[in-house]
C-alpha cells in the first residue's frame, strides 16, 4: 500500500458529513469537502458546492469529518524493526502526522519511504539526537543516540552535526548544564533551528521560558518548583539531583518526584499564573504528555490483557515490566509513595487545565513507546485526558490539529478543514464534540489525499498484528 499518485484520484468529494474544521467554528452539518490533487479546494453546504467532472464521490451522511490528528511526542521504535508496524497503526488511528522526539538515522530512511510513496504513513518531523549533560540519563542504553554536551564548543559542534544529519529541530534533555544549555540555544538560534525538549535541571524555569526554547515536554519538575513559595530551594534541589551508575532515568524520576511532592505542598496559584503569562508572552508551547504520566503515576493502570496488546510484539510485556519497575517507578515504591503519585497525577490534570485557561499553547503528545502506550491508539487517550483536565472537546481536538500546525509552521496548509489545506482527514461515526472518546470511532482516513476506507483500515490493523507476531 502507498499513497502514490497512481492510486489517488485527481478529484474526490466527501458529501453529507458534519464538518468540525478545528478552527473553533461550530460544527457544520451536511457539508461537501472537495479534494483535488491532495488539496482541499472547497468546503460548504452539500447542496451548493458544485462537483468537478469525474469526481470520486463518497457519501458520508451521518458521519463527522475532522482534520487528521498529530501526535507531537513519539518515539517510533518497534521490536519488529518493520516500519509498517507503527506506520499502519498511526494511519489506522487517524494519526496523519507525528513529531519524532529522538532522532535516529532509521527514522530518516522511513520518512523517505513515506514521501516516495513506498510506505503509507504519517508526515514525520524528526529531532536531533538527545543533547544531554553528563552523565546522560540514557547513557546506560546500548547504541543510544545521545550526545553529551558539557561546553560551548561541544554545544556548537553538536548542533552543527545534528543539522548536517538532517534533524528538523534540536532536542535538549534534562541534565544539560547551564553553560551548555545556553550555548545550544545560542547556536541553534544562529542557525535558524528550533529547540524543543525537556527543561534543564540546572537553569531556573522562568529563565528557560524566555531562552528561545520553543516547546517544553512533560510535566516533570518544571512548573511546580517554580510555582512554589519555596522556589529558590526547590530549583536548587533540581540542580543537585544525582544519577546512579545504573538506571539513570529511573533514579532521576524518583528524585524529581520527591521534589514535586514538596513543591505541590507549597504551590502558589499566583506564581503559577505568572509562569503561564510568561509562556503565553514568549509564545512557548507545552506538551504535557498526560498519557505517559498516567502510567508513571499510576502504573497499576497498565493491563497486559488489553485487547490492543495484540498489536505489540511478544517481548513487550517483559520490556514494559522492566521500564515500569526500574525506570518509571525507580525501583520499589512504598505504599506512601504510590499514594503520592496518584495525587500528583490529579495535580498534573489541574495544572494543564489552568494552563489552558491562561491561554498557554498546548500540544497533544503521548511519549510513545513507553509502557501502556500503543502507537496511534494512545493519542485518543491523550485527548481524553486533556478533556479530563478541563479542556473542551474542541480545545482538545485543536491540541492535535490546529496547534501542532501552528507550532510546525504549517498553519497555512495544514491543521484544519479549510480550502487550501492538505487533505489529511478523519471521518468518524460519532460526534467528538459531544464525547471526545468518539475520535476512536473511525470510519475512514485520508492521508495526503489517499483515502483509506474501512476495508483497507482493517488490512492495516491486520498487517500490524501479523508483524507483531513475527509473520511478515
Amino acid at each position: 500500500m502507498s499513497n502514490d499518485s497512481v492510486r489517488v484520484p485527481r478529484a474526490q468529494a466527501y458529501v453529507g458529513a458534519t464538518v468540525i474544521d478545528a478552527t473553533g467554528a461550530p460544527p457544520r452539518p451536511d457539508q461537501a469537502v472537495i479534494v483535488i490533487d491532495r488539496v482541499i479546494t472547497a468546503v460548504g453546504p452539500a447542496s451548493l458546492i458544485p462537483l468537478p467532472p469525474e469526481t470520486v464521490i463518497r457519501d458520508v451522511r451521518g458521519k463527522y469529518l475532522i482534520p487528521g490528528l498529530t501526535d507531537m511526542h513519539v518515539h517510533s521504535e518497534s521490536e519488529t524493526d518493520d516500519p509498517r508496524h507503527f506506520a499502519s497503526l498511526y494511519v489506522a488511528n487517524g494519526v496523519t502526522a507525528v513529531r519524532e522526539m529522538w532522532g535516529r538515522p532509521r527514522l530518516h530512511q522511513i520518512r523517505r519511504m513515506i514521501e516516495s510513496g513506498e510506505l503509507l504513513g504519517p508526515r514525520m518531523t524528526i529531532a536531533s539526537p538527545l543533547l544531554d549533560g553528563s552523565p546522560a540519563l540514557w547513557s546506560d542504553v546500548p547504541d543510544s543516540p545521545v550526545v553529551t554536551v558539557g561546553s560551548r564548543e561541544q554545544a556548537r559542534r553538536a548542533v552543527a552535526e545534528a543539522i548536517d544529519g538532517g534533524a528538523d529541530f534540536i532536542k535538549v534533555y534534562s541534565r544539560l548544564g547551564s553553560e551548555a544549555y545556553r550555548a545550544v540555544l545560542a547556536e541553534a538560534q544562529l542557525r535558524g533551528t528550533t529547540v524543543a525538549g525537556h527543561r534543564s535541571d540546572h537553569v531556573p524555569f522562568p529563565e528557560q521560558i524566555e531562552s528561545g526554547q520553543r516547546s517544553f515536554e512533560h510535566l516533570f519538575g518544571g512548573i511546580w518548583p517554580a510555582a512554589s513559595s519555596d522556589m529558590d530551594r526547590l530549583e536548587a534541589a533540581m540542580s543537585r539531583i544525582q544519577t546512579a551508575p545504573e538506571f539513570h532515568l529511573g533514579s532521576w524520576i524518583k528524585q524529581v518526584s520527591r521534589i514535586e511532592w514538596e513543591a505541590v505542598a507549597s504551590y502558589r496559584p499566583a506564581r503559577a499564573a505568572s509562569l503561564f503569562e510568561r509562556l503565553v508572552a514568549a509564545d512557548v508551547a507545552y506538551t504535557p504528555t498526560l498519557a505517559v504520566h498516567a502510567v508513571i503515576d499510576r502504573p497499576e493502570s497498565i493491563r497486559l490483557d488489553d485487547e490492543r496488546m495484540e498489536y505489540m510484539a511478544p517481548g513487550t510485556p517483559d520490556s514494559w515490566d522492566f521500564l515500569r519497575t526500574e525506570i518509571y517507578c525507580g525501583g520499589h515504591r512504598s505504599p506512601a509513595e504510590a499514594e503520592q503519585h496518584r495525587e500528583l497525577y490529579d495535580w498534573r490534570l489541574a495544572t494543564v487545565g489552568a494552563m489552558d485557561e491562561a491561554g498557554v499553547r498546548l500540544l497533544a503528545g503521548t511519549d510513545l513507546v513507553g509502557p501502556g502506550l500503543y502507537p496511534g491508539f494512545s493519542l485518543h487517550v491523550e485527548l481524553e485526558q486533556l478533556v479530563a483536565a478541563g479542556l473542551t472537546p474542541m480545545r482538545a481536538l485543536q491540541c492535535a490539529t490546529l496547534e501542532p500546525a501552528r507550532f510546525l509552521g504549517r498553519e497555512q496548509w495544514a491543521g484544519t478543514v479549510e480550502a487550501g489545506r492538505v487533505a489529511d482527514l478523519v471521518i468518524l461515526d460519532a460526534d467528538p464534540m459531544s464525547d471526545i472518546r468518539n475520535t476512536r470511532s473511525i470510519h475512514a482516513v485520508m492521508v495526503d489525499g489517499y483515502h483509506v476506507d474501512q476495508a483497507e483500515r482493517g488490512e492495516l490493523l491486520a498487517t500490524a498484528r501479523r508483524i507483531a507476531k513475527g509473520d511478515r
